[in-house]
């Protein structure tokens, strides 16, 4: 059963998972933060990939996050502090968010390409007995862009070895078809 519900309910959902990953399991992805990509004619799934909640005030962050990351050169070191951030008020502060998305594809993939060329697609997140089906549209991020450069960051930390050969996709929802799944 599908019904309509406000799009700070879905921030507000995204936020409390992710914070308890960070506080229950180390920063381990659950399900709920995994994006089920959908054709929005058929509905057919494309891709399921892990996002990246992105801040409204992203190029603050992603200028903290690089200073963390820098300011050491020992992954466990940068990995733990990650975890205590991420872990403490971060997420507790829904405003802080829109409900956008990142997600990290290996350079000129085949994946993002495709999904590139769809334009817009639906959107499903789900975890237990909660979820939230949405429209998005894709778009490739520059470099330079302050979503590209927080995702790259908030990345690095859990993946030391991640360079910039990369492309980020920023999926941007219309927060006027979001749907709650029970």
């Amino acid at each position: 059963m599908s019904k309509k519900i406000g799009w700070d309910n879905f921030v507000i959902w995204q936020c409390s998972l992710r914070q308890r990953n960070f506080r229950m399991f180390s920063g381990k992805p659950s399900e709920g933060i995994i994006a089920s990509i959908l054709d929005n004619k058929s509905n057919k799934e494309i891709a399921n990939l892990r996002s990246v909640l992105i801040e409204k005030n992203s190029l603050k962050t992603a200028k903290m996050f690089e200073f963390m990351i820098k300011k050491t050169h020992d992954p466990e070191e940068r990995f733990s502090k990650a975890v205590k951030f991420f872990a403490s008020d971060y997420y507790n502060t829904p405003k802080n968010f829109d409900g956008s998305f990142t997600a990290t594809f290996s350079y000129q993939s085949n994946m993002a390409t495709k999904i590139l060329k769809k334009k817009k697609c639906n959107v499903q997140f789900f975890e237990r007995d909660t979820g939230f089906n949405f429209s998005v549209s894709v778009f490739k991020l520059n470099k330079k862009d302050s979503k590209w450069l927080y995702t790259f960051w908030h990345n690095t930390f859990f993946n030391p070895v991640l360079n910039e050969k990369i492309d980020i996709l920023y999926f941007c929802p219309d927060k006027s078809e979001l749907k709650k799944i029970d």
